[in-house]
């Protein structure tokens, strides 16, 4: 499925970055906020928001859709 060029929150930023990254739900709970239950029902939205499925292609939506000017890396 061809992955679609929407517009983010800088939640769903943060989110899809940490994805990338290779974050557990518990890991990017604990960072950002909530639950992982919680953060496991946002990137599914998420996830299917974008059209992705295979974690190659979370990469290339992290490229395309959550760059910052001021991104410093993921914690």
């Amino acid at each position: 499925m061809a992955m679609r060029n929407l517009p983010l929150s800088p939640r769903e930023k943060q989110l899809l970055r940490r994805l990338a990254a290779g974050k557990t739900d518990a890991q990017i709970a604990e960072r950002l906020g909530g639950t992982a239950k919680q953060i496991s029902e946002q990137r599914a939205r998420l996830l299917t928001k974008l059209g992705v499925s295979a974690p190659a292609e979370i990469a290339d939506a992290t490229e395309r859709l959550a760059s910052w000017s001021t991104y410093r890396g993921v914690t």
